[in-house]
């Protein structure tokens, strides 16, 4: 018995293709840290939140992650002049990293920046700013915009997806162009 397989047409190829590129991409733009065989330790909360308005600046800054943070955990405040005013080491309770700030009595934007290591031995790093509405105003320090890295992940994740379409793409063409 003799089979013959027939040559995909440029539709299914196409489906195909789009099939291989669109599946990881939903696949990574969904992931929230779900599952426990890929999940890193990532911020749940802060206090004060991220983007938050306060009339008075807080004692304290709390950074509340997903899992257990161990030491070495830096956490560094800067006031709206660029004034760093984060007070000792950060103290870690579990989950929980606390820097003590002090009060420079002006207005604007503060920035938090954190690079804490988790109970599995990954560093977290990230970025976060509150508003203080009352105290001098002063001339603000530019900040570099704070952003996630979610988007280099979706990408790394579709690179290999993009480059084998391109190939199989690549060989249709070529496998065409013989007949």
């Amino acid at each position: 018995m003799t089979v013959h397989l027939s040559r995909p047409t440029p539709r299914s190829t196409g489906l195909l293709a789009a099939l291989l590129l669109v599946t990881p991409l939903l696949a990574a733009a969904s992931f929230d840290g779900a599952s426990p065989a890929f999940a890193h330790a990532g911020l749940v909360s802060s206090s004060p939140a991220s983007r938050a308005e306060l009339t008075t600046m807080p004692p304290q800054v709390r950074l509340t992650f997903n899992e257990d943070m161990n030491r070495p955990s830096y956490v560094t405040v800067a006031s709206p002049d660029g004034t760093v005013v984060a007070e000792g080491e950060a103290t870690i309770d579990g989950r929980d990293v606390v820097q003590t700030v002090e009060d420079p009595g002006q207005a604007g934007t503060y920035r938090v920046d954190y690079r804490v290591i988790s109970a599995d031995g990954h560093p977290v790093e990230g970025a976060l700013e509150f508003d203080v509405t009352t105290g001098e105003t002063v001339e603000s320090s530019t900040f570099e915009q704070v952003t996630s890295s979610r988007w280099w992940w979706i990408a790394l994740v579709a690179l290999p997806w993009l480059a084998l379409v391109a190939l199989l793409l690549q060989r249709r063409r070529t496998g065409s162009s013989h007949d």
